[in-house]
């Protein structure tokens, strides 16, 4: 569990006393024990008041309300308030406002404003944490803490710059291994002093926005190389201020919250550094219920399976959407299950009163501008806090169990869409998504790993787009397959190494002996282009034809069995879909990208040679998940639609956890409703 002092699921706020009153503040705890929060977080953005001047620090306020919630029963994640300094601060050091990527130097305003290699903004960060943690080193309202908010704005500045160049130093030691490694020979980029080295930026390398949304770069191996010093940058900002907090709080597991499953940071590195993984779900009205899951499954991934945190959720009207939808009745209580459905052991919210101004005053809060709980979504909150202490312990540090993985990985990313080519609708996360919604749909669970983890517990690993791979991810997959395991990966994988450096001897690189196959051209086809895959038994007893679009690869056949043929163009007859026996496992490839429907067949196929099965077999619209303790199976069946749905249960009975009736047979879930089966 998150902490011992909290018997069940962490349930609470953001929360901003200096923003009001004292006046209110006893009207915040009568509402705050209706609503059943048992843990606020606070003083996330409170640097000014905590700091006033260089020299002045003042805990005076904040120790009144923290001495105020405890003796209401209600705990605290202590923040550090490091993500917005005060305007003194950037004002007498103006280098710790950072630079943005076309070289612009900032001035005081905003949040996330720093520059993660300014030596004043590291010093000051870190007294602040000291000073917080040894003021509060001996008080039993504490029970996390929560550093910084939403890491992940990057700096261009000199002293970024130079600290590039250390880093750089460290990792390439020689200017000819960097030179090699960059391939620098290109355009004339040698570098004869370290000195000569610029930070990529759009008065460098990258070409900002060039593609829609994304960036490109003249040279990928520099731009991925700065992406992960960067990453690391912020990640010491992260480890400095937990170091302080350590010397006093031995036992206090300290996190981060992670703002979305997004490219700035190597989330693998941030979650070696976090005792809970934490992060902020921020999900459009549109989103398909997959993706969240997917974000979820991802955050958990981090840890190696341990139970997480939702840090931030809004319970209802987001502010700063293009178009900022209420979630409609029973949504926020049925994205909270989903979040728990998938791991996380506490639901929290931004935030707890509804702010009077500035950018988020229209962001939903868990009190609203009316001030009372007599809302509709007061009415949600109060019955989901209910239900989750009535849950207690029932459903807490259990876990997800799963024989199918997706590798995902953050430089790999990196090279995929920085690329150049061979298409500009060649995103990373979406052909992830294409192969996770497959499982999603099928009711299998399944973890997100980083290509050098540990395969051995699973059956099925899924490796989409694995563009770039080290020589030790290679090893290690191969020893995946070798030892029984079976994998799946796609078009444009293993073609480059760590640096984004061609493997030489022709596609899939590092794959070719795996899969049994050489690729000798990558077609990329217009969004209105398609072509077709013909399957053999094998794979679909009805040898149906199935369409594809976006990639196509001419592939020949070394030793791999051909599943599928593309139908069209001059690559009619070619394979589209290959299987190759690799010591005592399996090795797929697809080298194209095929409609949904041949994917999941796909994958279901496989499951099935592994005998991986569904949590519950079912046609229903809903999403199942299973999360295991001991020998209790806790089953989660959620629906997303709104309509009614009915699930065949069998012969075996259940327990209903939220409403304590016994199930078995057939049961019907509600829209928008939630189901938590014991049994």
């Amino acid at each position: 569990m998150i902490n011992n002092k909290i018997k069940g699921f962490l349930y609470g706020a953001d929360y901003n006393p200096d923003q009001w009153s004292e006046e209110i503040w006893m009207e915040d705890i009568r509402l705050m024990k209706i609503h059943r929060v048992n843990v606020v977080t606070l003083p996330v953005f409170s640097w000014a008041k905590l700091q006033p001047s260089e020299n002045e620090f003042d805990f005076s306020w904040l120790d009144k309300i923290i001495n105020l919630l405890y003796e209401n029963g209600i705990y605290v994640n202590m923040a550090t308030p490091t993500a917005a300094q005060p305007a003194w601060m950037s004002k007498k050091y103006p280098d710790i406002t950072r630079t943005d990527i076309y070289g612009r130097k900032h001035k005081h305003g905003g949040r996330t404003n720093f520059c993660p290699n300014s030596p004043e903004y590291r010093r000051f960060s870190k007294t602040i944490a000291g000073k917080m943690a040894e003021h509060y080193k001996d008080n039993p309202a504490i029970v996390l803490w929560h550093v910084n908010n939403e890491y992940g704005a990057y700096c261009y500045c000199e002293n970024c710059r130079q600290a590039f160049i250390k880093w750089l130093k460290n990792k390439y030691v020689t200017l000819e291994n960097l030179n090699r490694c960059w391939y620098t020979s290109f355009w004339d980029h040698t570098i004869y002093d370290w000195d000569e080295i610029e930070v990529p930026s759009a008065l460098t390398e990258i070409l900002p926005g060039a593609s829609g949304e994304r960036d490109r770069t003249y040279f990928q191996s520099i731009a991925i190389d700065y992406r992960r010093f960067m990453s690391n940058s912020l990640l010491e900002c992260f480890k400095g201020e937990a170091e302080e907090i350590r010397k006093y709080h031995k036992e206090t597991p300290i996190t981060t919250n992670i703002w979305s499953i997004s490219p700035e940071l190597d989330l693998f590195r941030w979650g070696e550094q976090c005792d809970i993984a934490s992060w902020d779900s921020y999900p459009s009205i549109k989103d398909n219920p997959s993706i969240i899951a997917f974000r979820h499954d991802v955050v958990r991934g981090l840890k190696k399976g341990e139970p997480f945190l939702l840090m931030e959720q809004t319970p209802s009207q987001q502010n700063w959407q293009a178009y900022n939808a209420q979630k409609r009745p029973g949504v926020m209580r049925l994205l909270s299950y989903q979040c728990i459905a998938h791991g996380a052991d506490g639901i929290m919210f931004f935030q707890w009163r509804q702010s009077l101004g500035a950018c988020e005053k229209y962001h939903a809060a868990m009190v609203p501008h009316v001030g009372h709980e007599n809302t509709r979504i007061g009415k949600e909150l109060t019955q989901l806090g209910s239900e989750l202490k009535s849950l207690q312990d029932k459903i807490i540090y259990s876990k997800i169990e799963s024989k199918v993985a997706i590798i995902m990985d953050w430089p790999n990313w990196w090279g995929v869409e920085y690329s150049s080519g061979p298409s500009v609708d060649l995103t990373y996360i979406d052909r992830i998504m294409k192969y996770y919604r497959a499982l999603y749909d099928l009711h299998i669970s399944v973890d997100i790993v980083e290509p050098t983890a540990d395969l051995s517990k699973y059956k099925i690993v899924i490796a989409p787009l694995l563009y770039m791979v080290s020589d030790d991810s290679i090893a290690n997959i191969e020893k995946f397959v070798g030892h029984g395991g079976t994998l799946i990966t796609t078009f444009f994988s293993g073609i480059v190494d760590e640096n984004d450096i061609v493997r030489a001897g022709g596609y899939p690189g590092a794959f070719r002996e795996l899969l049994g196959i050489w690729v000798e051209e990558v077609d990329a086809l217009y969004p209105d282009m398609k072509n077709g895959i013909k399957v053999e038994k094998q794979l679909d007893e009805n040898q149906k034809s199935y369409e594809c679009k976006l990639i196509c690869e001419v592939v020949h056949s070394e030793n791999a069995v051909v599943l599928g043929t593309f139908t069209e163009d001059y690559y009619q007859g070619f394979p589209a879909i290959t299987e190759n026996v690799y010591g005592n496992g399996k090795a797929i490839y697809v080298a194209t990208e095929p409609e949904d429907n041949l994917i999941k067949v796909l994958v279901e196929k496989y499951c099935a040679e592994k005998n991986i099965e569904p949590i519950i077999k079912t046609n229903a619209d809903v999403e199942i998940t299973r999360r295991v303790k001991d020998s209790n199976k806790y089953i989660f069946i959620l629906n997303h639609s709104s309509s009614l749905q009915k699930i065949l249960l069998g012969e075996k009975t259940y327990t209903d956890l939220l409403k304590g009736d016994i199930l078995k047979n057939e049961v019907e879930i509600e829209p928008k409703g939630v189901l938590i089966l014991m049994g």
